[in-house]
C-alpha cells in the first residue's frame, strides 16, 4: 500500500502542532503528570522546586539509591580512603589472607600483591588460609535471586573479582579464561561444563546447588594460588577457612589501588550492586565495631542521613545499599534533600546529554536522578516510577524541555 505524500498545507498543519505541542510543554509541566500511573518527580531550579507530582509519597527507588549510599559512605569514610588486606605467614608453610571487604581484588590486583609477596622473601608455601571473619552474614542482600546474573552474587569480606567468574565456552566444549589477566582455573573449568556455549561472566555462588564444590571462597584461593605460581612461588592446592591467630607473622599488607571515591565512580557509572554493598557493609562495621552485619550498615546509613539532612524515617527507609532490595523507599522530596547533599561529590556520577544522571531499574521500577545544568548551576532533580509502563526517558526529556523554558524566562527582561 503506497502513502500518498502530504500537501504543502498539511505539512505546514503538522509542523504546527508539533511546534505547539513542544511549546505547551515546556511552558506547562502538567504534561508531565499525564505519564504517571503510580510515580512521582520533583523539578528544582536554584534551590526552588518549579514543578512537582507527589513529592510526599514513599516509592520504590531501585538503583537511585545507590546515591543516597555513596552520601552516606562519603560522610563516614574520607573519599581518598583506602581498604586494605593483610597477609600473614603461620609456622612459615601457611599463607594466612585477612580481608576487610575491599571489593576491587581483582586479578591484576592479585598479581601485584604475589609479585610484593615476592619481594617479602616468599617463595612457597603449602596452603592458604582465607580469613574473611570481618564480615558475618546472615544471608544475601534482600532482593537478591541468586541468578547466574552477576548482580545477585554475595557479598564477603574477602572475594575476588566480584565473586564472578568470566569464561568463554567454544561449541567444541573447550573452556578458556575470558580475561588475559585471569588464569584459566579448576573453578572456572568446571562452571563451563555447567553452561551452554557462549561468552559468560557469572555469578559463581548460583552454582553451588549444582556442585558443592563450587564457592565463592574456592574461587578466591585459587585465584591467589595461581597469580602466586606466576611469579614462582610454589603453593600446595589446600585451603581453608578460618581466622589469622596472634601468633602468626603480619608479611605483608596491600591497600587497595582505588580510592573509596575512585570505587564510588565505578560503582555509580555501572550500578554495580557488590561494589555498594561492600562498602555500605565496611562503614557500618568501621561505625560500630567488626564484624559487619546487615543490620549495623543499615543503622550506619540510615543514621547519618538522618543527621546530617533532617530527614526522618517516614522520607526515607533504607534496607541495602545497592537498590536491590523493594523494602528500600524514598519520596521524591527527600530525594531531593540527598542530592542537594551530594552536590560536593556531583561528578562522580557520569554525563549523559549535558545531564549528570543515576538510572534505577527493576521490574515495575523505574527511576532517575540528577542535576540539571544551566550555566554554573547545578539543580537537583528526581523522577520515581512504581509501574508498568516505563515513561522515564519521556519524563526526562520532558522535564529537560521545561527546566530550560523556566531558565530562559529567568533571563527575559
Amino acid at each position: 500500500m503506497r502513502c500518498s505524500r502530504p500537501t504543502a498545507p498539511s505539512m505546514l498543519l503538522l509542523l504546527w502542532a508539533f511546534f505547539y505541542t513542544a511549546v505547551s510543554v515546556a511552558e506547562d509541566s502538567s504534561s508531565l503528570d499525564t505519564l504517571i500511573e503510580n510515580g512521582g518527580y520533583v523539578l528544582t531550579r536554584n534551590g526552588t522546586t518549579i514543578a512537582e507530582l507527589n513529592s510526599d509519597t514513599l516509592l520504590i527507588p531501585a538503583s537511585t539509591i545507590k546515591i543516597a549510599t555513596a552520601l552516606s559512605i562519603l560522610e563516614i569514610l574520607e573519599p581518598s580512603h583506602r581498604i586494605k588486606t593483610e597477609f600473614y605467614l603461620r609456622n612459615n608453610k601457611i599463607l594466612c589472607v585477612k580481608g576487610y571487604g575491599d571489593p576491587y581484588l581483582i586479578s591484576e590486583r592479585v598479581q601485584d600483591i604475589a609479585l610484593s609477596l615476592k619481594d617479602k622473601g616468599l617463595d612457597r608455601v603449602e596452603s592458604i588460609l582465607l580469613d574473611d571473619s570481618f564480615f558475618q552474614l546472615e544471608g544475601p542482600p534482600d532482593g537478591a535471586e541468586n541468578s547466574a546474573n552477576p548482580y545477585d552474587v554475595l557479598n564477603s569480606a574477602l572475594a575476588v573479582n566480584f565473586n564472578t567468574v568470566a569464561l568463554i565456552k567454544h561449541d567444541t566444549g573447550t573452556i578458556d579464561s575470558l580475561e588475559p589477566q585471569t588464569p584459566m582455573l579448576d573453578i572456572t573449568g568446571e562452571i563451563g561444563t555447567l553452561v551452554e556455549p557462549g561468552l559468560h561472566r557469572v555469578n559463581v555462588s548460583a552454582f553451588s546447588h549444582r556442585n558443592t564444590s563450587i564457592t565463592p571462597h574456592r574461587l578466591t584461593a585459587e585465584l591467589i594460588a595461581a597469580q602466586l605460581r606466576r611469579q614462582n612461588i610454589a603453593v600446595g592446592k589446600k585451603f581453608h577457612r578460618g581466622r589469622v591467630e596472634t601468633n602468626d607473622s603480619l608479611l605483608y599488607t596491600y591497600h587497595s589501588e582505588m580510592t573509596v571515591a575512585e570505587m564510588l565512580r565505578a560503582c555509580l557509572k555501572y550500578s554495580n550492586n557488590f561494589i555498594a554493598n561492600q562498602l555500605f557493609l565496611y562503614c557500618g562495621a568501621l561505625k560500630y565495631g567488626a564484624p559487619a552485619t546487615w543490620e549495623k550498615a543499615r543503622e550506619a546509613m540510615t543514621n547519618v542521613l538522618y543527621s546530617t539532612t533532617g530527614l526522618k524515617s517516614e522520607e526515607v527507609i533504607i534496607f541495602e545499599g545497592s537498590g536491590l532490595s523493594r523494602k528500600n523507599m524514598i519520596t521524591p522530596a527527600a530525594a531531593i534533600t540527598l542530592l542537594e547533599r551530594f552536590k560536593p561529590y556531583a561528578s562522580l556520577l557520569s554525563e549523559t546529554e549535558h545531564i549528570l544522571l543515576k538510572s534505577g531499574t527493576m521490574t515495575g521500577v523505574y527511576g532517575y536522578a540528577g542535576y540539571f545544568s544551566s550555566g554554573e548551576n547545578l539543580d537537583p532533580f528526581i523522577i520515581l516510577l512504581n509501574q508498568k509502563i516505563n515513561n522515564r526517558d519521556r519524563l526526562l526529556k520532558l522535564s529537560r524541555a521545561y527546566y530550560d523554558h523556566q531558565a530562559r524566562q529567568e533571563k527575559q527582561p
